[in-house]
């Protein structure tokens, strides 16, 4: 799985840096503070281990034009996935479960819904914000 180069790089409407993300990418220390603007179908994205520090912001930007999912205030559905031997705690309704993911579901998912993760707790992730219908894998 390749990581999208930081040439996708652009300014939201809310003055904030992002990069749009267009396949499944396993997040980096450098990938901390900048929008991960992700523009696809059935999208994964991996957090790095808990022991990276860090903010990491996921936005739904819905599927381009032409996609097989998504349009207009659609979004697509995104999940994301911790190391495998961490858990995401916070903020969504359940138990937190290692190598379990949260899930922005398409059937609920709207172009805007994020999640921001803080990572280098001694605990593992932390769920800091999130918008839109969230729900944790089974």
């Amino acid at each position: 799985m390749a990581n999208p180069a930081n040439s996708t790089a652009a300014i939201l409407p809310d003055g904030r840096q992002s990069v749009q993300v267009t396949e499944a990418k396993t997040l980096a220390i450098t990938d901390s503070g900048i929008v991960q603007n992700v523009a696809y179908a059935s999208a994964v994205i991996t957090l790095p281990a808990t022991a990276t520090d860090g903010v990491y912001i996921i936005r739904n930007a819905g599927v381009a034009e032409g996609g097989s999912a998504g349009s207009g205030d659609d979004g697509n559905q995104i999940s994301i996935s911790p190391n495998a031997s961490d858990n995401i705690a916070g903020g969504v309704t359940g138990t937190a479960t290692d190598n379990k993911d949260l899930i922005n579901t398409a059937a609920t998912a709207r172009v805007g819904d994020e999640m921001t993760v803080k990572l280098g707790l001694a605990g593992g992730p932390i769920i800091t914000s999130y918008s839109g219908v969230w729900a944790r894998e089974a």
